[in-house]
């Protein structure tokens, strides 16, 4: 039960903050399918012909070119009893809402308008009603919704949402969906309607009305699938070992409300969705957002955009291209920033927690993943993760149309890519998506209990980064999404050894490092580098080079393959003797210990790492030489600017 006491003990330590958008004994309602139609009545209970117009909230629209919101999506709590929340097609019109419902409640039919009438007269008639409730049921008596309505356009539907704007002077609150008083009158009322039975409630420890039936609609990505479910009699839920479903577990109304609204708080607030799975994590009692769960790449571009979060010569760093901003250093350096004063300092633990769908979106939800940890614990785990499983990687910026650099772990995404490819649409879809919500799974497991990396990830990644005209766009080989593939293979090789085998890769070119797999990775950079520099300055824009195209057989063999790899080089050496790639390609082969060279045997995953450290020493070689250039250049420009003078 520690999940659900962490989400009651949340929701009552932050009640004044959720009680508007989040109340208890209510469901949301929004305008993604329909409009919601407004009814503005004044304080005697008389329909506003003019006003009710005026007074809609439009179905959700979009641009089809920029993508943004025409009508934003809006989002409106509505009081509801437990029956009505769960109420499906079959026998329905039995289940009212209380004060807002749908067009065919409240039109005047005698089956759905009965129940709704009834309902709301006898909390009109409480102590507990407001003087907006009295208002409301004194204008439904008189029967006259529809025709009130007839002349809305577009016409009013049958699911269409109705809500009340009730005209009182002196009172400022008309739009009553926003009405505090109104949603803890109706809690209240309904409460004490329950209050008669108490029951132990398996969450408190306490003796309270009990929650016969459970909320839905928990996550928009999982529809109508609870978490908790006793209603089922036909498939032995709970049969054979009790008589009733409250003696398995019970728990009180009030909990049962309190952990399923926070729930919907965190999941609305920073759920990561892949299909019906959610993965969401929470500073216990706390709203405060911590750093998500390092399986995406959100939290790392916020940062990188974000300078409360990182020191002057971070920005700096981030400023040059050449080295990248380091995610993990910076997480280190901010955990005192992530405190936020004494908001989280008085709030020791941490819940990481997922959610998934066990068959479809009208079944059950399940939970799939769930661990607690103290604020440290959960920052250090994720800084420790993006710190041993980091590597080079780059997000395209559409603000400023380029790429930024950046060291840190690669998303989750980017590793299943690495892993299985890229998605493809039609049948595929739906075996790709448990893919990824398999894969999110054991990445948390990998970064918050410390298992290993998965092996078949990482030599499905070798593999998939070793065969580069396998990686295409348009059906020829595309460089950008194999350096990325190569990125991720890197990070994935790097974690793995240092992991399994305690030792530790850097992350720029290692001159003394010795063992064969890694400088024959350093001799295909080099070559790939050769020769793509030489038909750069011949203007043939081919990425296609003789490194890219042997890289696989280079893989699994090594030693014969680099003599097919040099014989093709051959015209290129006698072009740029004196090119970096050629002076690395002399001094890498005077690294080998003796006998190793000739080895044929396949390379592991190592070779990975000094190819991309290679080519990007040679790079950065390059870029230093052209800055001297145009250094000398620009002073060269000077002296005779003064000369002149």
């Amino acid at each position: 039960m520690g999940l659900w006491q962490n989400l009651v003990d949340s929701y009552d330590q932050n009640s004044e903050a959720l009680k508007l958008t989040y109340p208890l004994s209510t469901t949301s309602i929004s305008n993604n399918s329909d409009m919601i139609v407004v009814i503005v009545i004044d304080e005697n209970g008389n329909f506003q012909k003019k006003a009710t117009y005026d007074a809609k909230i439009e179905k959700v629209k979009r641009d089809k070119k920029s993508g943004s919101y025409i009508v934003p999506p809006v989002f409106i709590p509505i009081p509801v009893t437990e029956r009505s929340q769960g109420r499906s097609s079959k026998g329905a019109w039995k289940n009212p809402h209380p004060i807002f419902d749908q067009y065919k409640y409240l039109k005047g039919e005698e089956k759905e308008y009965g129940a709704y009438i009834a309902q709301l007269k006898d909390f009109a008639n409480s102590p507990f009603a407001t003087q907006q409730i009295c208002v409301i049921y004194k204008y439904m008596k008189k029967r006259t919704v529809a025709s009130d309505l007839s002349g809305i356009k577009p016409k009013v539907k049958g699911n269409t949402n109705i809500i009340f704007q009730v005209e009182i002077p002196g009172n400022p609150l008309k739009r009553i969906w926003e009405d505090v008083a109104l949603f803890n009158a109706w809690h209240q009322y309904y409460f004490s309607e329950k209050n008669s039975v108490k029951t132990l409630d398996y969450i408190t420890g306490k003796k309270e009305p009990i929650a016969t039936f459970h909320p839905k609609k928990i996550s928009s990505a999982s529809a109508n699938a609870k978490l908790i479910s006793g209603n089922d009699k036909a498939n032995y839920t709970f049969r054979g070992k009790f008589i009733d479903s409250s003696e398995a577990v019970s728990i009180g109304y009030n909990a049962s409300q309190k952990a399923h609204q926070f729930l919907r708080y965190l999941i609305n607030d920073r759920g990561y969705v892949c299909d019906e799975q959610v993965i969401i994590s929470f500073a216990i009692g706390s709203m405060e957002k911590l750093l998500s769960p390092p399986i995406e790449d959100k939290s790392i571009c916020s940062m990188l955009q974000n300078n409360s979060v990182t020191t002057d010569s971070d920005i700096q760093i981030n400023l040059r291209a050449e080295t990248g901003f380091d995610y993990a250093d910076a997480l280190r350096k901010s955990f005192v920033g992530f405190g936020h004063g004494n908001a989280l300092k008085q709030h020791v633990k941490t819940a990481v927690v997922t959610l998934d769908s066990v068959t479809d979106k009208s079944g059950r939800l399940s939970i799939t993943f769930y661990r607690e940890l103290n604020r440290n614990e959960y920052l250090v785990r994720v800084a420790d993760w993006h710190s041993t499983c980091k590597w080079h990687q780059r997000f395209w910026d559409k603000e400023n149309k380029k790429y930024v650099p950046y060291v840190s772990a690669p998303s989750v995404d980017r590793i299943i890519e690495a892993v299985y490819g890229k998605t493809r649409s039609g049948k595929d879809e739906k075996s790709y998506t448990k893919i990824k919500k398999s894969a999110r799974e054991r990445m948390l497991r990998c970064i918050f209990d410390g298992a290993f990396l998965p092996k078949d990830y990482v030599v499905a990644a070798i593999r998939r980064a070793s065969n580069p005209l396998g990686i295409t766009k348009g059906g020829e080989f595309d460089r950008n999404s194999f350096e990325q593939i190569v990125s991720t293979a890197c990070a994935l090789v790097r974690k793995d050894f240092l992991k399994r085998n305690k030792e530790e890769y850097k992350l720029s070119i290692e001159p003394d490092r010795n063992d064969r797999d890694y400088l024959y990775g350093r001799l295909l950079g080099a070559a790939d580098k050769l020769e793509e520099y030489v038909l750069y300055k011949q203007g043939n824009p081919r990425k296609n080079t003789a490194a890219i195209r042997y890289m696989q057989a280079l893989s699994q063999r090594p030693y014969r393959t680099w003599h097919t790899i040099h014989g093709c080089l051959n015209p290129y050496i006698q072009k740029e003797k004196n090119s970096f790639a050629f002076h690395e390609i002399q001094s890498v082969m005077d690294s080998f210990l003796p006998g190793d060279y000739e080895k044929d045997e396949p390379l592991n995953g190592s070779f990975l790492i000094g190819y991309y450290h290679e080519r990007a020493y040679i790079e950065g070689l390059a870029r230093a030489a052209a800055d001297k250039k145009k250094q000398s250049t620009d002073h060269d420009e000077q002296e005779a600017n003064d000369v002149g003078q």
